[in-house]
């Protein structure tokens, strides 16, 4: 629910004269750390005595200046290791008696290690508590930082993190351009001071300067207290208190419609009792030195009684539909015209009572309607009534395209769930008359495909809703052209080349089909246009008259053709009348030698693709290699165009069986080694197994010997004892072609 404010409540500002103002007193002074450079350079010489042996000398003599008062602790990075970036400790706490401590941490520091100068400060400020407590951090370093920190950056986070937060920085011995610039700019981002020492005298004052502060100086402070949200002057009395960091009262309870008091340096928290509801608040501030401010405790503003109140925008009529699109709503309570706006229909706010006028801007239709209501002490619905708008639409396109191109369409309409933008002829009727279409949800302009044919043409504005025409632009269709330059006569299976001009829409293609054909079947091969020009056209196999065309891809419209007629290849195959089953043979052959064209060798008394067991390239050479089936029988070699595998010329083949012989020993030990005679074709891969004479499948097979390894070969025994058989296998399809059994003892 939305709180409006009521135009009807009355408001009353009492202004009284300020209090007298009071003093705050405050004896500490913020908690302090000194950050001691101990790395490796800090050995290095000033007028030949080591630079940590001045500052341990020039820090014990600031300790003793330092009054009772400050509290100081002390961090140091670089004292423990090398080249370790988090080697940063916090030797000594803040706190008022630590001179002692830090002055005996000091001369018992070694520096070895590298620079962490900012993750340095960033652990004093933690340590001091710099985000509850003013805190001060003096830096004595001698280089750069070494650790990949951005000094300025970590800087200005801390300043805007910290309660009154200080990095004093004192370059020692600093010569480095950059190393200064990165100091300047700690001091800088945090309100200190960059001081440079080149000795051991320039090093005492800058750290006296630094280090003993002066005495802080009363600053006034205005305390007030506001009504939100239009921050007004409270009608009710008010009470203030004023306590200190630690909750100490600084200040009696004072009546005051505001309070000015001079404050000390510090954190505070300022009290006031809204005396007619009896509620308290408060505000916690920072006091700066010399920096007047005024503090402000908002109250929150107690409304009166309201009442649900709903606004909704109809058409027609209070029951009529409710408006769909953006209503903008600005609701003024009257008399003082203040105003609350907001967008969307059947908006819920909680109102007072009150007189009020609403005005709902229709922000499609950009009109508005204003109605004046009251509320008295009930809940209401306030209906604005808008009459239903005539829809309309316009439309921007060429006056002219060509035939089957596509154009950009502008148009600007309801563009409800499904409106589309047709095309079709303007002499046509019925919803036929539309040839293309596209959404009005793809964007204005839209692409719209023009229709092939030539003559004059409509673009419509449709509403999804009863497919209503509500705008129209005309648009003539010229004429599209297309020429084709192709060979009038080819070879069956060949690959030509057609030259071309045409629009080359997308997937525009040009087509080959028997001549005396009809219907899309006629159409055997084709390409697209968009694959260049001239392109590649794969001719049928079968030898006649052809026709070459240019189509469109929209309705696959013919724009242009020309005739072709294909001739028949002259092919031919050379092989052997008979073959041993297994063995290659070479064939010779005569054809186009197409890409992926193959010669094959199969069953003659087979039908069918799987009747062709082995085949082989034509680009693999002429004469090729063909390896024979392993079952003897009628065979028949045959040519064959990788176009519809079309068989081309063919040679008859007998395949005559193939022979073997084994010769070993009956039996033979579990594990030793048997020799093995044998006779066959001795083919490659070839191979002479023995497995179980109980087992089958390629696992049943222990261990095996490549025939090409000789013609008496020496094998190993299977370790387990029983019935085995050894076997000559032929290397295609692991043909059997002898066998012997083996009893392994």
């Amino acid at each position: 629910m939305r709180q409006l404010l009521s135009a009807v409540l009355l408001s009353v500002c009492i202004l009284l004269p300020a209090a007298p103002a009071v003093r705050a007193q405050a004896d500490e002074t913020p908690a302090a750390i000194l950050v001691l450079d101990a790395s490796g350079s800090m050995w290095g010489q000033i007028d030949g005595i080591n630079k940590i042996v001045i500052a341990r000398e020039v820090i014990g003599g600031m300790l003793e200046d330092l009054p009772a008062s400050q509290a100081i602790g002390l961090t140091v990075y670089g004292h423990r290791t090398r080249g370790d970036c988090a080697d940063i400790e916090t030797l000594i706490a803040p706190g008022p008696d630590t001179r002692a401590a830090i002055a005996e941490a000091v001369n018992s520091i070694n520096p070895r290690g590298r620079t962490p100068m900012t993750a340095s400060v960033v652990e004093a400020a933690r340590a001091l508590r710099h985000t509850e407590n003013a805190a001060t951090v003096i830096l004595v370093s001698d280089g750069i930082e070494t650790c990949e920190a951005d000094p300025c950056a970590i800087a200005a986070e801390l300043e805007a993190s910290g309660i009154a937060f200080t990095a004093h920085v004192i370059g020692f011995d600093v010569a480095d351009p950059e190393a200064r610039a990165q100091m300047q700019c700690i001091a800088d981002n945090t309100g200190g001071q960059f001081l440079t020492a080149d000795n051991a005298e320039e090093l005492a004052q800058a750290l006296e300067q630094v280090a003993v502060a002066p005495a802080p100086v009363a600053t006034p402070v205005t305390l007030r207290a506001l009504v939100e949200p239009d921050m007004s002057a409270p009608v009710s009395p008010l009470e203030w208190t004023l306590f200190d960091a630690d909750g100490n009262p600084v200040l009696n309870p004072t009546r005051a419609p505001t309070l000015t008091a001079q404050l000390l340096p510090g954190s505070y928290r300022a009290q006031v009792l809204r005396m007619a509801q009896d509620s308290e608040h408060g505000a916690s501030f920072t006091v700066e030195e010399g920096v007047a401010q005024t503090v402000t405790i908002p109250l929150p503003f107690i409304p009166p009684p309201t009442h649900e109140v709903t606004f909704t925008a109809r058409i027609g009529g209070e029951d009529g539909p409710l408006i769909t699109e953006p209503v903008l709503w600005d609701i003024r309570p009257l008399p003082d015209d203040a105003a609350e706006t907001e967008e969307g229909n059947g908006l819920v706010f909680e109102m007072a009572n009150g007189s009020y006028t609403v005005s709902a801007y229709w922000t499609v239709q950009e009109v508005s309607q204003e109605v004046q209501f009251v509320i008295i002490d009930a809940a209401r619905e306030i209906t604005v009534v808008f009459e239903e708008p005539a829809v309309t639409a316009t439309i921007v396109a060429p006056a002219s395209a060509i035939a089957g191109s596509t154009i950009e369409v502008g148009w600007n309409g309801p563009d409800m769930p499904n409106d589309y933008i047709g095309i079709g002829r303007e002499d046509a009727t019925g919803s036929d008359a539309w040839r293309n279409y596209t959404y009005t949800r793809d964007g204005s302009p839209l692409s719209l495909l023009v229709p092939p044919e030539p003559g004059e043409h409509l673009i419509g504005y449709f509403l999804a809703d009863g497919r209503e025409r509500i705008g129209t632009a005309r648009i003539t269709v010229t004429p599209v052209e297309a020429t084709l330059i192709a060979p009038e006569t080819a070879r069956a299976g060949d690959t030509i080349n057609v030259d071309w001009t045409g629009p080359d829409n997308r997937n525009d293609y040009i087509g080959i089909g028997r001549a005396d054909a009809t219907g899309s079947n006629r159409w055997e091969n084709y390409t697209y246009t968009r694959d260049g020009n001239p392109l590649q056209l794969l001719v049928p196999t079968e030898p006649g008259d052809y026709v070459i065309t240019y189509f469109l891809d929209q309705d696959r419209t013919p724009l242009a053709s020309a005739p072709i007629t294909v001739t028949a290849l002259e092919t031919g195959v050379t092989a052997p009348a008979t073959a041993i089953a297994g063995s290659t043979i070479e064939v010779g052959w005569t054809g186009p030698d197409n890409r992926n064209d193959y010669i094959g060798i199969g069953r003659a008394d087979a039908t069918g693709s799987n009747r062709w067991e082995n085949y082989t390239y034509t680009r693999d050479g002429n004469p090729l290699q063909l390896l024979v089936p392993t079952e003897p029988g009628d065979y028949v070699i045959t040519y064959f165009l990788d176009q519809d595998r079309a068989a081309q010329a063919t040679s008859a083949l007998s395949v005559t069986p193939v022979e073997a012989n084994l010769m070993a020993p009956d039996r033979a030990e579990a594990g030793g080694t048997i020799e093995i005679g044998w006779t066959g074709p001795d083919y490659h891969n070839d191979y002479i197994g023995i497995g179980r004479a109980d087992a089958t499948g390629s696992a049943a097979w222990e261990s095996y010997a490549y025939t090409r390894d000789g013609s008496l070969l020496r094998m190993q025994v299977p370790d387990e004892p029983g019935a085995y058989v050894i076997r000559y296998f032929m290397s295609q399809d692991r043909t059997e072609l002898a066998s012997r059994p083996l009893i392994v003892d």
